[in-house]
């Protein structure tokens, strides 16, 4: 009989209790696993929602994924097995209600907005579930945890963003960083961690945010050292680094060479709102390399400067750990910053990482490379930033003697709309705010030194980013409320110095 028409997919929405993991909503689907079932993908976002509070759990039947749509397109369309075109999406709550609940707030048009405003409240992001046996997690975007680490450290996640989500005519919003298991078609480790990165500084900076599909595809164009692209067996370093200029942003290379450069690094660019893929090799010199997207950081205490010639302290050695996107495990995994040794004797950074609710590492690697997508006008490396912020502090921490040995250096980007409104709570006389917001030409990024003592700010260095390594400029030198009136004179001739205007 031939066919004799197009019918259209029909589609609900049903509702559960969540009952403290995912595995009964991913029964084992027929044929040859390899892998054991459920996931270690499904096994973790089922311990993570756990302790994000997650109480129901809303399914949308069909739901059409741009990112899934495009692997079907370049890739498993052409396959003997008829994989469809569209997926499901989980949606996660901290309340408990039920199906008739859920009706009547859909219907009652007189408490749309109670509705909205209960959903809203208790929205705890959203999951989509591929049709593909090996890697049913696609996009998935879930809040981080609270700002506060069971050891007492702080959590700060600099690359997330808001992602917009529409639910039976309801408009709902999350704040995290997407994340996706790897297919192994498509996309590997690589290919999965550049996606998560850049997701964040395209939408920033108004660019089109690449598929999966498009990085592979990017990626490989002229390099292809495994011989095809798909399906991908990974990408190398030079790969991730034309994905990125592919998608209109530039590459930061930083090799890794000691754990306090690393550590200075990674909180350099996650606090300025870049997540940084992180290159990884084993421990125990043995299999692949691995690839994961870092999110946020794990703040300690500052140490004290262990270098007796010097009279300040970094804000780097703060850094005790990272949260990462990691395909293989999930969102949001715990990893710890350490100095290893290896069989040359050499000490490197290592990076242990850990399940939600163990103690003992699942993963323990070296860490190879840092690559950061940037906007292109990023010029001026924070490498450089911080090279001139050694000098600076320095001299300060001597021109400053009450604050000797208490002085703490921190160097980043920031937008300058994001900078000029936090202005008005640096205590500025009148005309030095007015100068600032009216009179003083900043780069669309600055780069930010930022000079403090252990209790509150003393001066900021406002850098142009858009300069090459070798023509640095500064722009501004805001004086903050921390530095007392009499080193104003000192401050002066700090600016007159770096030919920089003076603000105060």
């Amino acid at each position: 009989m031939l066919l004799s028409g197009l019918v259209y997919p029909t589609t609900d929405i049903r509702i559960y209790p969540f009952p403290g993991s995912l595995d009964p909503l991913f029964p084992k689907p027929q044929g040859l696993i390899e892998n054991e079932w459920p996931p270690t993908q499904v096994r973790y976002l089922g311990i993570y929602l756990g302790q994000l509070g997650c109480k129901t759990i809303l399914i949308e039947g069909h739901y059409m994924d741009r990112d899934y749509v495009d692997d079907v397109a370049l890739f498993y369309s052409r396959s003997l097995r008829s994989y469809p075109n569209y997926c499901q999406r989980l949606h996660f709550f901290s309340e408990a209600f039920d199906q008739d609940a859920w009706h009547s707030l859909v219907i009652n048009v007189a408490s749309r907005g109670k509705a909205a405003t209960f959903l809203q409240d208790s929205y705890l992001g959203f999951c989509v579930v591929k049709p593909l046996p090996g890697s049913p997690l696609g996009r998935t975007v879930l809040p981080t945890l609270g700002p506060v680490a069971q050891s007492g450290a702080q959590r700060s996640f600099g690359a997330v963003r808001p992602y917009q989500v529409h639910l039976a005519g309801f408009d709902l919003h999350v704040t995290g960083l997407v994340f996706q298991q790897q297919d192994q078609g498509v996309s590997a480790c690589a290919t999965t961690a550049l996606w998560s990165a850049m997701h964040n500084v395209t939408k920033a900076e108004g660019l089109t945010v690449m598929t999966p599909a498009e990085i592979t595809e990017a990626a490989s164009r002229y390099a292809l050292p495994t011989g095809r692209a798909l399906p991908s067996e990974g990408l190398t370093i030079q790969q991730i680094c034309e994905a990125t200029r592919a998608a209109g942003l530039q590459p930061v290379l930083i090799p890794s060479v000691s754990l306090d450069h690393d550590r200075a690094q990674l909180l350099a660019y996650l606090s300025s709102g870049f997540a940084p893929v992180l290159a990884l090799q084993p421990l125990s010199g043995t299999g692949v390399g691995h690839a994961v997207c870092a999110v946020g950081l794990k703040i300690d205490q500052v140490q004290p400067q262990t270098n007796p010639s010097l009279h300040f302290k970094d804000r780097a050695t703060s850094v005790t750990g990272l949260y990462i996107h990691d395909d293989r495990l999930g969102p949001y995994a715990a990893a710890e910053l350490v100095p290893w040794t290896a069989d040359n004797g050499k000490v490197r950074t290592a990076v242990f990482i850990r399940w939600p609710d163990a103690d003992i590492p699942v993963e323990q690697s070296y860490l190879q490379a840092i690559i950061v997508p940037v906007p292109s006008k990023l010029r001026m490396s924070l490498t450089r930033i911080r090279a001139l912020a050694h000098g600076l502090v320095e001299a300060a921490a001597v021109l400053f003697p009450e604050f000797t040995d208490r002085i703490v250096f921190n160097c980043r980007y920031q937008l300058r709309n994001d900078y000029l409104p936090r202005a008005i709570e640096f205590g500025l006389s009148e005309s030095g705010l007015y100068d600032l917001q009216c009179k003083t030409v900043l780069s669309r990024f600055v780069g930010l030194i930022e000079i403090t003592n252990e209790e509150e700010p003393l001066f900021d260095i406002l850098l142009d980013a858009t300069e090459t390594l070798a023509n640095p400029s500064a722009l501004g030198i805001v004086r903050r409320q921390g530095l007392p009136a009499k080193y104003l004179p000192d401050l002066k001739n700090i600016a007159l110095q770096l030919a920089a205007r003076m603000i105060v």
